[in-house]
């Protein structure tokens, strides 16, 4: 985990294998919320893809319990990678592109554990050109 500002709760990418991401392979996050009374949380999901990712855009099914330990929601989310003439859009460095997606805001009920699973949402059994997915939770200003 390293936080990026004062606001960062949370921030944690995984690595993805590089002969593809399995469509049922989830991606799952610890998320420790240590205030002894939470404020409001945002959530964002980041993708570090290379050149080679053969799509625009990335939908991922994001499932958290972040208001409730006990209760799952399950957001989809469409990542957009590249513009309409194919121009990737995130920050780059060589080849590889790096974009953050606002998932949604979140008071949680309690200091506690919380999860984050991530799975994609593309038609590929096996999903190539990608290299980490995150998230990044943050307090927000209130």
């Amino acid at each position: 985990m390293a936080a990026c500002n004062e606001n960062t709760v949370y921030h944690s990418y995984q690595s993805l294998p590089n002969e593809g991401w399995g469509k049922s392979d989830t991606l799952s996050f610890q998320c420790p919320v240590t205030d002894s009374i939470p404020g409001t949380l945002r959530l964002f999901a980041e993708v570090r893809n290379r050149s080679e990712y053969p799509y625009r855009n990335l939908y991922l099914f994001i499932h958290e319990n972040l208001l409730d330990s006990t209760v799952w929601r399950t957001d989809t989310i469409a990542v957009n990678l590249a513009d309409s003439t194919g121009r990737w859009t995130g920050n780059g460095w060589g080849s590889i592109y790096q974009t953050a997606v606002f998932v949604k805001s979140v008071r949680p009920l309690h200091p506690g554990n919380y999860t984050v699973k991530i799975v994609h949402g593309m038609q590929d059994e096996k999903l190539t050109g990608l290299n980490d997915v995150g998230i990044r939770i943050e307090k927000q200003e209130e």
